[in-house]
C-alpha cells in the first residue's frame, strides 16, 4: 500500500510540469538523487537541453508567460521553472527512484520516493484532460513539414473531449495541435531516457533483452485550445452561492513552443541536490 505524501503542496507544481513534459511527447516516471550525490556518478556528460516558452491565456485575463528549461541525460532529467516568484528545480533520476523539488531562492529542497508521488495523484486521470487518449478522439496528421527551433516537424491535430473527475462539474472540448519531430539533436538521449522510463513503469529491472518501447516524438510546439462547459452540479452550486462559476473560463489557450534545442556538456552535479541546500521538514499531518 502506498503511503500519502507528507506535504503534497510541495509537489503540485511538479505534477503540472510533468504534464507539460507529456505534452512535449515524453512519459512520466523520472526520479532524483539524494543531496550531494550525482545522478550518473560520472564526470560531465552530454545532455539534451531545450527551453520551452509556455503561454497560458484564459478568456478575459492577460496571458501568463514563462520559460521552462528541460535538461535530459540518459538516466536523469532536470526541470527548471519559475514558480511562485522564485525558480524551482525538479530533479529526477532513473537509478534512485526518488524525486526532489528545489527552492533555489530559499536554498531548500524536499525529496520523496516515486511511489509516494504516484500515491498522491492519479496521473492517468489527470492525463485524460491533456493527452488524446479518449477512444473517441479524432486524429488528423498533416503532410507538410515546418520548422520550429531550427528543426523540421509535422503537425498532428487531435480533437479531444474530456469529462471532469466529478460527474456534472466541468467538461471540455479540446483541439490539440502538436508539431512532432523524430529526428533532432539529442534524439538518442531522448530515446534512451524514454526506454528507461518505460522499464520503471513496468516496475521491473531493465534488461538488454527487453524490447524497447515505441519512440515517442518530441513536440516542438503544442497549442491546446479548450472550450469548457459547466455541468449541472456547477450550475446548482452557483445558484446556491456555494461555488463561484466565474473561475471556469469559457476558453483557455495553452501554447508550449521550444525556442532552443541543443546537445551540450553539463556539469556532473546538474542532477544533484547542492550540498549547501537545507532539507525541508514536512509539517506534521
Amino acid at each position: 500500500m502506498t503511503m500519502p505524501l507528507r506535504n503534497p503542496r510541495l509537489f503540485r507544481p511538479l505534477v503540472r510540469y510533468s504534464l507539460a513534459f507529456v505534452a512535449l511527447g515524453g512519459i512520466l516516471g523520472i526520479l532524483a538523487p539524494p543531496a550531494g550525490e550525482a545522478a550518473s556518478g560520472t564526470s560531465p556528460e552530454s545532455a539534451l537541453v531545450f527551453a520551452v516558452r509556455v503561454s497560458d491565456h484564459s478568456a478575459g485575463k492577460s496571458p501568463v508567460v514563462r520559460t521552462v528549461t528541460y535538461t535530459i541525460a540518459r538516466d536523469a532529467m532536470r526541470i527548471d521553472a519559475p514558480t511562485d516568484g522564485t525558480v524551482r528545480s525538479y530533479l529526477w533520476n532513473l537509478s534512485t527512484r526518488t524525486v526532489a523539488s528545489l527552492d533555489n531562492g530559499k536554498k531548500t529542497y524536499h525529496a520523496d520516493s516515486l511511489d509516494k508521488i504516484m500515491g498522491f495523484v492519479d496521473f492517468s486521470q489527470l492525463l485524460g484532460q491533456y493527452a488524446g487518449n479518449n477512444p473517441k478522439d479524432k486524429v488528423f496528421r498533416g503532410a507538410a513539414s515546418r520548422t520550429v527551433a531550427g528543426v523540421s516537424c509535422t503537425d498532428k491535430t487531435t480533437l479531444h473531449r474530456f469529462k471532469g473527475r466529478v460527474v456534472g462539474m466541468i467538461n471540455g472540448d479540446q483541439k490539440i495541435v502538436q508539431c512532432l519531430a523524430t529526428d533532432f539533436p539529442g534524439s538518442d538521449l531522448y530515446r534512451s531516457f524514454q526506454s528507461g522510463l518505460a522499464a520503471l513503469a513496468k516496475k521491473g529491472p531493465s534488461t538488454k533483452s527487453a524490447v524497447p518501447p515505441p519512440f515517442l516524438p518530441l513536440s516542438l510546439e503544442t497549442i491546446r485550445t479548450t472550450d469548457y462547459s459547466k455541468g449541472f452540479l456547477v450550475k446548482i452550486l452557483s445558484a446556491l452561492h456555494l461555488y463561484d462559476s466565474s473561475k471556469i473560463p469559457e476558453r483557455q489557450v495553452e501554447r508550449e513552443t521550444v525556442t532552443l534545442l541543443a546537445v551540450r556538456p553539463v556539469p556532473a552535479d546538474t542532477f544533484s541536490v547542492p550540498v549547501s541546500y537545507r532539507k525541508e521538514t514536512a509539517p506534521a499531518s
